[in-house]
């Protein structure tokens, strides 16, 4: 008997993926994205980590008007994420900086532990190296873009 409700269930999923399957297949170069970008791995984690086993309070909780609200925020986060990835130099600018977020996270850890203050001539010799100046202007070019997107929204 649970064998034939078994093969029910499959024969239904597979009758569903047959029928959707321009809607799968759309969705396998996102989730392909999401797996390079390591976003996969993270959610993954995460659920692995720190989801409590409580089934009373899953229950509870998936069934809350707060979860629908989040669930409901997430995925409009979600869409734009996702929008954001869909562009080729977005993605390979986002992996680029991801991948290398351990030697960004130790640049700032060092920095400075004595608190010092930063005089003008030490701002200057700071500027004068390459990779210095480039963050320098990647950061105002971040800004600018910041300041014309919220010239948008008002």
């Amino acid at each position: 008997m649970e064998n034939d409700k078994d093969k029910d269930a499959v024969e239904i999923l597979l009758n569903e993926l047959k029928e959707n399957t321009d809607v799968v297949l759309a969705f396998i170069p996102l989730v392909r994205r999401l797996k390079e970008a390591g976003i996969l791995n993270l959610i993954a984690e995460i659920t692995k980590d720190y989801l409590p086993t409580d089934v009373e309070f899953l229950g509870h909780f998936f069934t809350s008007r707060e979860f629908t609200y989040a669930a409901l925020k997430s995925a409009n986060l979600l869409v734009s994420v996702m929008y954001a990835l869909a562009d080729e130099q977005v993605s390979d600018m986002l992996k680029l900086i991801m991948f290398n977020l351990r030697g960004v996270a130790d640049a700032f850890l060092e920095q400075d532990p004595d608190h010092k203050s930063l005089s003008l001539l030490k701002m200057s010799k700071m500027m004068k190296d390459p990779d210095t100046s480039r963050g320098i202007k990647a950061m105002f070019g971040v800004l600018k873009a910041l300041g014309e997107t919220l010239n948008r929204t008002n």
